[in-house]
């Protein structure tokens, strides 16, 4: 049986997950930081932050954001993801995700997920292009979002 699109896409992005990179705009200036999102099978990213984080207080001024995930070493297999970052306020979805990380949120948020230090943002994608190979050339998926 061959996997879907949406299979490989997310076998790419939850390979790499650990070591992604988000890119957020400051004005007209690109940013870009290392990060660990986690991964829902629907394709849905969380990122765990501070509440007062600069990442934040960019998305609130542009959602527009991008993930990268490439998997290492070579990159060979790579998906950038394009969507929009939405700040979580919600303490029920907060206390979901902060059980899904796969490491100790507390350290960087020792109140817990009820904390008002503790910043959570979902993307939702609007469109992946990705790769499974260098030979195989970029592909494009869009996910249905409703």
């Amino acid at each position: 049986m061959v996997a879907s699109d949406k299979e490989r896409v997310l076998g790419i992005i939850k390979q790499s997950a650990s070591h992604a990179y988000l890119a957020t705009c400051d004005g007209d200036q690109p940013v870009v930081r290392s990060i660990s999102p986690i991964v829902e099978d629907d394709l849905t990213l969380w990122v765990t932050t501070s509440a007062c984080a600069n990442k934040v207080r960019q998305i609130q001024k542009n959602p527009k954001v991008c993930f990268l995930f490439a998997v290492q070493p070579t990159g060979e297999k790579s998906a950038a993801v394009y969507g929009r970052a939405q700040i979580v306020t919600d303490l029920e979805t907060k206390k979901r995700i902060w059980g899904l990380a796969s490491f100790d949120l507390s350290q960087y948020i020792p109140g817990g997920p009820e904390s008002p230090e503790y910043g959570l943002l979902k993307i939702v994608p609007d469109e992946i292009r990705w790769r499974d190979g260098w030979a195989g050339g970029e592909k494009i998926y869009r996910p249905k979002n409703g």
